[in-house]
């Protein structure tokens, strides 16, 4: 008998339905419209599906951004918002935060998993040599800056850009902060 309670408790546990998600709910729709024979719908759920994967991943590269270094504060900001249109450099995931200090701000924004961040890789260290700007290199990447802007891409797989009107110190000095060996295998 005693034999039998491990047993029983292992079906119970396995018969037990799991906690649904809003992934799984919209998968097993795009199921049941598959199933049903409506081709239309089960797109428009594989569609948001997918949307919701790209979320999790968007929220996954945020934990690469640098946590505010002293005397500044941090918001999340919108990655298209910070004048990166997804579209454009082919699709991917973006992450960016915003970093104020009084009046001083600045937005870092990473890109990855899009198929033109290579190919920008060469065209940001070009443009940087182009305006005479002097490239900086941090954590042994490359970044061009352009009229305060900074730019570069680790590992030819993550474009890293810093915007605002904070001085090259500090945006230098956030972007050490970062693990850009970690970055790189995102």
């Amino acid at each position: 008998m005693f034999r039998l309670i491990p047993a029983v408790l292992a079906l119970a546990i396995a018969a037990t339905p799991l906690r649904a998600d809003e992934f799984t709910d919209v998968i097993e729709d795009a199921l049941e419209a598959y199933r049903a024979g409506d081709i239309s719908v089960a797109l428009e759920e594989l569609d948001y599906a997918t949307k919701l994967l790209n979320e999790l991943k968007s929220e996954s590269l945020t934990l690469y951004l640098p946590e505010p270094l002293p005397g500044w504060t941090r918001e999340e900001a919108d990655a298209q918002g910070a004048g990166i249109g997804m579209a454009m450099l082919g699709g991917g995931t973006a992450a960016a935060a915003t970093y104020r200090r009084g009046t001083e701000e600045m937005t870092i924004t990473l890109v990855a998993n899009s198929p033109m961040v290579s190919g920008i890789g060469a065209m940001i260290t070009g443009m940087g040599a182009l305006t005479g700007g002097r490239p900086l290199r941090i954590q042994r990447t490359q970044f061009a800056n352009t009229d305060g802007q900074l730019q570069g891409v680790i590992e030819n797989r993550v474009m890293v850009s810093v915007a605002g009107n904070a001085s090259i110190e500090d945006k230098t000095a956030h972007l050490e902060a970062m693990d850009f060996r970690a970055l790189g295998e995102f």
